[in-house]
C-alpha cells in the first residue's frame, strides 16, 4: 500500500502575511557590504621589530609596516587601528578574532600557507648570518652569494654542503616560529646547535655578548642594527638566503574565508606599488629596494 500525501490548506491570512515576509525581508548582504559594516579593522604587528615596526617611546607604533598600514587603509576606505601582541600569539590572535590582520614581515611560506591567508606581497627580502666580526665564522665562505632555494642547482646544493661544514659545532640564534627556523631544521638541524627567541631584543643581546657565534635573520631589520655603534662589532657572513621555506615575500596574513578584506588590501596594495608609494617606504625605512620582483602579484 503507498502512503497518500495529504495537503494542509492554510488560512488565507497566513498566506498574504507569509508573502508579506517574503517581499520585506532584506537581501544578503554581500561580503563587501559586511566588510564595509566593521566599525574597525584590527591589524596585530609585534611593535617590536625595527625598521619593519617598533614601538616610540609614547607607545605609538612606526615603522615601515604602521606607515604603509596607515597608507592601505586609506586607499581601501576604511578604519583601522593597530595593536602590539608578541609574534607567537598572531596566528591564534587572527583565529579567535581578536584581530584581523598581521602585518610583522609575515613570510609567505608552504606551512604558513596552511593555515592563514595572504594579500599580495609588498617586500621581498634575503635573510643574512650575521657573527661577530672577528669571531670564528668571520671568514665563513660564500659572504655575498644569494641562494634562492626556489631553484634548486648543483651550485646551491654545493654552497649549502660548504654552509653546513662552516657551521658545524656552533649556536645559532633565531625567532621561534619564524621563517628562517624551518630553513634551520630543514638543512642544519643536526649540525648546529639552536637557541630560540620569542623576541628579537633578547636574541641580539646574545648575539652583541658573544653567547652566540651567529643569527639567521632578515637583511632589512639586521641593516639598521649593523649600522650602531654595538652593531659594529658584527658583520654580515656567508651567504644570503631566499625562497623555499623562506617563502615568497613578505604580505598581510588574513584568515582563508575573508576574501572581500584580501581583494581591498591586494588592490592597495598594488595601487601603491604602481605609484612608487611602497619603494619611497622602502628607501624611507630600509635604505634598499626591497620591492617584490614586478608581476608577482599572488602568493
Amino acid at each position: 500500500m503507498r502512503w497518500r500525501t495529504v495537503g494542509l490548506a492554510l488560512p488565507p491570512l497566513a498566506v498574504a502575511l507569509a508573502a508579506a515576509w517574503v517581499m520585506l525581508r532584506p537581501a544578503p548582504r554581500s561580503a563587501a557590504t559586511l566588510l564595509d559594516s566593521r566599525p574597525v579593522i584590527t591589524i596585530g604587528t609585534e611593535g617590536a621589530y625595527p625598521p619593519w615596526n617598533f614601538t616610540r617611546a609614547d607607545g605609538t607604533l612606526d615603522g615601515f609596516e604602521p606607515e604603509l598600514i596607515r597608507n592601505l587603509c586609506g586607499r581601501a576606505g576604511l578604519r583601522c587601528q593597530m595593536v602590539a601582541m608578541d609574534w607567537d600569539g598572531m596566528i591564534g590572535a587572527l583565529h579567535a578574532r581578536k584581530i584581523d590582520l598581521i602585518a610583522d614581515s609575515v613570510q609567505i611560506t608552504p606551512s604558513r600557507r596552511e593555515v592563514v591567508a595572504f594579500t599580495r606581497p609588498y617586500a621581498q627580502t634575503t635573510g643574512i648570518f650575521v657573527g661577530a666580526r672577528d669571531g670564528v665564522l668571520a671568514n665563513m665562505p660564500d659572504r655575498g652569494l644569494v641562494l634562492n632555494f626556489d631553484k634548486s642547482s648543483p651550485a646551491v646544493n654545493a654552497a649549502i654542503a660548504r654552509l653546513r661544514d662552516a657551521l658545524r659545532g656552533k649556536v645559532i640564534g633565531v625567532e621561534i616560529s619564524g621563517a628562517y627556523d624551518l630553513f634551520i631544521n630543514r638543512y642544519l638541524k643536526n649540525v648546529v646547535t639552536i637557541k630560540y627567541y620569542h623576541t628579537m631584543g633578547e636574541r641580539d643581546l646574545d648575539l652583541l655578548n658573544g653567547r652566540l657565534d651567529v643569527a639567521l635573520e632578515d637583511a632589512a631589520y639586521m641593516g639598521p642594527l649593523l649600522a650602531t655603534h654595538e652593531g659594529a662589532a658584527l658583520r654580515m657572513v656567508g651567504p644570503e638566503v631566499i625562497g623555499g621555506d623562506m617563502g615568497k615575500g613578505e604580505a598581510l596574513a588574513l584568515r582563508p574565508d575573508d576574501h572581500a578584506l584580501k581583494a581591498r588590501f591586494d588592490a592597495a596594495i598594488g595601487a601603491a606599488l604602481a605609484d612608487g608609494t611602497i619603494h619611497r617606504l622602502d628607501l624611507k625605512w630600509f635604505d634598499m629596494d626591497a620591492r617584490p620582483p614586478a608581476g608577482d602579484a599572488q602568493p
